[in-house]
């Protein structure tokens, strides 16, 4: 019992935050829902109005009612199995996020894989109601739960540790980090769509699909904007053999975005990134537009070759003037041990 509080005293402090706020509201709504006495009832919406997790677990019918339901929804897991599970989620990967984004970036990172799939998923929701002509839906879809958390956690991997192994069961089972993402995305949904959830299959695609969107554009490394390493393209998140297919809509997608000017261009990608390390960015004198090609490129390695020079010969100073100080320091001992 010790060591477990000691290592809650140890997590980062939004971790340790989002745990104990996951903690409260999930063990609310239970508490809530087993005071509550079963009624029996034909009408789903009138089911739904007497759900006293209604304030704190969405449902696209009540999100006019109770509002801040939509930041409060991502905490609320009504199933005790689930919250647990969701619990050391929150507390191993998401405490290992923020050690290394930092505490504001992970925050960050929590609101958009948080509250933003819940506002896509409702609009969802919304949409099949208005085709099907059937507001039912509206009603008895419960939208809540770290099911696109854990997508945006499993992106998140992917992009920091993607060659670590993982072995569980005495390394009976073992998986990469890179495959996590397509994985739970596989699997997550096919369990949601057995236990009758909707809004659990729309979380965990929206959640994964937002949180690669965030993480390849718009997370700010500095003046950079993103991580547009060819590690972490979106066809890698696919098996190889429908790669080149995912990889041409992909490309589609990503130069219609550009166009709406939604992403920054790899042009001005690359420019962000030679300003941060100094690097000079040439451009046309005319148009002011970044120049990119051969010569561009070779200027580049040029700057960068002299960077690391530089840095090898301050090296070499602080290594020589180490030694003479030691040198120096040496004999001045030995000529006092002389003396004496």
């Amino acid at each position: 019992m010790s060591n477990l509080v000691q290592h809650a005293r140890g997590l980062p402090l939004v971790t340790k935050a989002a745990a104990a706020v996951y903690f409260v509201f999930s063990s609310a709504s239970l508490l809530l829902r087993l005071r509550v006495e079963p009624v029996i009832s034909d009408d789903p919406i009138h089911l739904a109005g007497l759900d006293p997790a209604r304030f704190l677990l969405l449902r696209p019918g009540f999100i006019i009612s109770y509002p801040w339901t939509v930041v409060t929804t991502a905490f609320v897991e009504p199933n005790i199995v689930f919250m647990l599970c969701g619990l050391a989620v929150l507390v191993t990967v998401g405490g290992f996020l923020e050690r290394q984004w930092g505490p504001r970036h992970y925050a960050l990172f929590l609101l958009v894989v948080g509250a933003v799939p819940v506002v896509t998923a409702v609009l969802a929701v919304i949409i099949v109601c208005t085709v099907r002509a059937d507001s039912t839906l509206l009603y008895t879809t419960q939208i809540g739960g770290l099911a696109a958390m854990v997508s945006g956690f499993a992106v998140g991997l992917k992009q920091l540790i993607p060659d670590y192994n993982v072995k569980l069961f005495r390394g009976s089972i073992g998986f990469r980090m890179n495959d996590l993402p397509g994985f739970y995305t596989l699997v997550a949904p096919i369990m949601f769509t057995l236990l009758g959830s909707l809004g659990g299959v729309l979380l965990v695609n929206i959640g994964f699909f937002e949180a690669f969107v965030y993480l390849r554009f718009y997370k700010r490394d500095g003046p950079i904007h993103g991580d547009r390493s060819d590690a972490f393209a979106f066809g890698t998140f696919f098996p190889e053999f429908v790669q080149p297919v995912v990889r041409r809509i992909a490309n589609g997608v990503y130069w219609a975005a550009v166009k709406c000017r939604l992403v920054m261009s790899d042009e001005g990608y690359q420019q962000a990134i030679d300003l941060e390390s100094g690097v000079p960015v040439r451009t046309n004198p005319e148009t002011g537009e970044v120049l990119v090609g051969e010569e561009s490129d070779k200027d580049r390695r040029r700057a960068l070759a002299a960077r690391a020079l530089e840095a090898r010969l301050e090296n070499m100073d602080t290594a020589s003037s180490s030694a003479a100080a030691a040198a120096s320091g040496s004999s001045g001992s030995a000529a006092e041990a002389f003396n004496k």
